[in-house]
């Protein structure tokens, strides 16, 4: 690869990759003292006192024998003060996000109801009950009430924008209702138009006063009866419906996920840690302190055996002694294998005592053995041999013949035949 082609290699990304120079590392040393969760000193003589106290009380109830033993229930002690301090600060930390949760919660549920309430005037009807539907609704319409009062209360009239509002607010639409339409309807039509000091243009209603003073007053109780019952479905529904899911926002804002959660919960697991090792460790030293104690109380209060001199028992009286056994015949030589002879089968091996059910053990049963030759070491007798049978063989023939006293000549020009050879013990001459 050329210096050309080496200088346009695409370069690995540091931008991602830890610091590491000596001012970094030095800042990351110092990270304890943003949050103190890590710090072996108590920051604060509030929690040296609580520390102190912790060891103190701890000191009571174990009762340390040995200057090891409360080393480390002091230490102990200490790292339980600082799992305190990681627990009120995760505590203070997942209380403060809970209510972050809640409140970006319900500024999703107001700017719903906000949202819905913009098409009030083309659909009072349908928008009015869907805002009734919930209690950030209800807020929204108690809120805007209480604005047309506040003007009331000041002797004023309403703008012809706030009857607008007013009349969809109701359910009306905001036209000027009919001679027949809704008595309802109608009557409040009359009052916002007495209240304004306005004409009502042959629209009177029977009973109800023409007077601004009296319709404005008229008019506010009407108000105040509306808020009352708007107040009374809002806690229902805060209660059946709005509540429980602003309590499950709650817990969920408790889960933190977030980098600086997971840090605080490492802090806590390892002060925890470090306190059950503590105790660990004295819990062992008082196990192997009540084992040596044990031993040496036992070797302190066992009985001593004394080796006391026991007399010496008769030996016993001895009986006729069998005689001794007859020295076991030489081994025949026929015994002996001979060169011609099949080898013997050795005798079966002891069984091992490692597999003593060896010899129960399933095997192929062997195959038959062939038939073997008699085990003769002489000439084997048989049928007479044909002309071309060896000289060797009608050589040894004669000899025997020869050699037995009395025996018979071979026929001079006669045809050589064998004859069986006669045994030694019944040759003539050989009389028992």
């Amino acid at each position: 690869m050329s210096a050309d082609d080496a200088a346009h290699q695409p370069q690995p990304s540091r931008s991602n990759a830890r610091d590491r120079s000596p001012s970094s590392r030095l800042r990351s040393r110092h990270n304890a003292r943003l949050h103190g969760l890590t710090a072996a000193l108590p920051d604060s003589e509030a929690e040296a006192a609580a520390m102190q106290g912790f060891a103190d009380r701890w000191a009571d109830e174990l009762r340390p024998e040995v200057e090891a033993e409360g080393a480390l229930i002091r230490a102990s002690a200490a790292a339980f003060a600082r799992l305190e301090r990681c627990r009120v600060a995760e505590d203070a930390a997942l209380e403060e996000a809970s209510r972050d949760a809640v409140r970006r919660w319900a500024r999703r549920k107001q700017h719903a109801a906000r949202r819905k309430a913009q098409d009030l005037r083309a659909d009072p009807v349908n928008v009015a009950a869907d805002l009734q539907s919930c209690s950030f609704g209800c807020e929204w319409l108690q809120r805007h009430w209480s604005r047309l009062d506040a003007r009331l209360a000041q002797g004023l009239g309403w703008h012809p924008r706030d009857q607008d509002l007013a009349m969809t607010l109701r359910g009306y639409s905001p036209d000027p209702p009919g001679l027949d339409g809704d008595p309802a309807a109608r009557a409040f039509y009359h009052l916002m138009l007495a209240a304004c000091g306005l004409p009502t243009l042959g629209r009177t209603v029977d009973r109800l006063p023409t007077d601004p003073v009296a319709a404005r007053s008229a008019l506010r109780g009407l108000i105040a009866r509306e808020f009352d019952r708007l107040e009374a479905l809002r806690e229902r529904l805060w209660q059946e419906q709005d509540g429980p899911e602003g309590e499950a926002a709650a817990r969920t804002g408790r889960v933190d996920t977030s980098k600086e959660g997971q840090l605080r919960q490492r802090y806590r697991r390892e002060a925890f840690s470090e306190m059950v090792r503590g105790l660990d460790q004295v819990m062992r030293i008082r196990v192997e302190r009540s084992k040596d104690d044990d031993r040496q109380w036992r070797r302190a209060h066992s009985p001593r055996r004394r080796a006391e001199p026991q007399p010496t028992p008769p030996p016993p009286a001895r009986g006729p002694e069998p005689p001794a056994s007859a020295p076991e015949p030489p081994a025949s030589p026929a015994a002996a294998d001979h060169r011609n002879e099949p080898p013997r089968t050795a005798p079966d091996s002891p069984s091992d005592r490692r597999k003593p059910n060896d010899n129960h053990a399933l095997r192929n049963d062997p195959p038959a053995p062939t038939p073997a030759a008699p085990e003769r070491t002489g000439p084997n007798p048989g049928p007479s041999r044909a002309p071309s049978e060896s000289p060797r063989t009608v050589a040894g023939v004669a000899g025997v013949r020869a050699a037995a006293p009395g025996g018979d000549r071979l026929p001079t020009g006669g045809t050589l035949r064998s004859t069986p050879a006669t045994p030694i013990g019944s040759l003539p001459g050989n009389t028992a």
